[in-house]
């Protein structure tokens, strides 16, 4: 009988050893588990990648490369914060931009959208890479900083010129009006592409838009086209007014960089891919966020550009498009 107690009191104290040996076992597997679980978490949070988007204003061409820059960036794990729009207004921006500055969770990457978004960005941030685009003649507004990267929303002139040549041939006059204090670099440049492709260039200069019209009356009878640039004091509502009346009435081709004045009565523009744009500008911000030896890439020029034609404008002035019809990237209006 006393051996058999023995044994009893031998196998409950084994049963009690074994329980807590087991759970001993459990709690460390769980402690373990978060331990493992907490550090993978801080790994994600430390590599998370972050940006984000300060556009002017909310115009159809920002809100299509914004679109274009979202979707790049989801596949490409980079995670935006916030898009943030000033609506046209600088104390709005003002006041977005201070917001941003006052939040601890500091963004890795800015991207701008616009000239608005984009000159008040690189006043205010200076250690941050910024990325901006959408912002018409960027040359004129002195967009170069050391952590400052950029794309063209400009086609390049021999791109410009290329679809001209393919729609009208070689041996062609081609007139420009431009305020050389906008424009003057552009121009110069031209001269240079034109002539390697047999154009001739016919400039006339104008210091006010008052002026645009007796330029264009100057020289309407001596141009086979005209190319319109992106200047201030050339591309007003007035004087758009004029230059389109005038050339529908003389059965002059206009060319330009903007799908809107083709709507409005231009016969082709030549213009960056507005969603290819946002796409490039992700795969820029890739680039910058994989190295962070790197804040600047510079100024890019557009990955793709569209051609859009005006059929109707077309048909009055008596211009054959077909050599264009065919091309991947041509859009037609109406």
């Amino acid at each position: 009988m006393k051996n058999i107690r023995v044994i009893t009191i031998i196998c409950a104290y084994l049963r009690a050893s074994l329980r807590n040996l087991w759970k001993t076992l459990v709690s460390c597997y769980i402690l373990t588990f978060l331990f493992h679980a907490s550090f993978h978490g801080s790994t994600v949070l430390a590599d998370e990648r972050t940006v984000i988007v300060i556009q002017s204003q909310p115009i159809a061409a920002y809100n299509e490369a914004i679109k274009g820059f979202e979707e790049a960036c989801k596949r490409n794990n980079i995670s935006i914060a916030g898009v943030y729009d000033l609506k046209g207004d600088i104390d709005e921006g003002k006041r977005v931009i201070k917001n941003i500055k006052d939040d601890k969770r500091r963004p890795d990457l800015i991207l701008s959208v616009g000239i608005l978004a984009t000159t008040l960005v690189k006043e205010q941030f200076t250690n941050i890479p910024i990325i901006f685009c959408m912002v018409i003649n960027h040359e004129r507004f002195n967009l170069e900083g050391a952590n400052i990267t950029g794309i063209s929303s400009e086609a390049s002139i021999r791109d410009q010129f290329g679809v001209l040549k393919e729609l009208l041939g070689t041996q062609r006059n081609v007139g420009v009006i431009y305020d050389p204090m906008k424009t003057g670099k552009i121009v110069s440049e031209a001269d240079l592409v034109a002539r390697g492709i047999e154009f001739n260039l016919i400039k006339a200069e104008v210091a006010s838009e008052s002026a645009v019209a007796s330029a264009l009356t100057g020289m309407v009878d001596k141009i086979d086209a005209l190319w319109i640039v992106p200047d201030g004091t050339v591309v007003t509502k007035e004087s758009l007014e004029i230059i389109l009346k005038m050339s529908l009435k003389r059965r002059l081709p206009v060319f330009c960089t903007s799908s809107a004045i083709v709507r409005a009565g231009a016969l082709v523009s030549i213009s960056p891919d507005y969603r290819q744009t946002g796409i490039q500008a992700a795969q820029l911000a890739q680039t910058l966020l994989n190295n962070s030896t790197v804040i600047s890439l510079g100024v890019k020029q557009p990955d793709k550009l569209k051609v859009t034609l005006n059929t109707q404008t077309a048909g009055i002035i008596r211009v054959d498009i077909s050599p264009l019809r065919s091309r991947p990237d041509v859009v037609l209006y109406p």
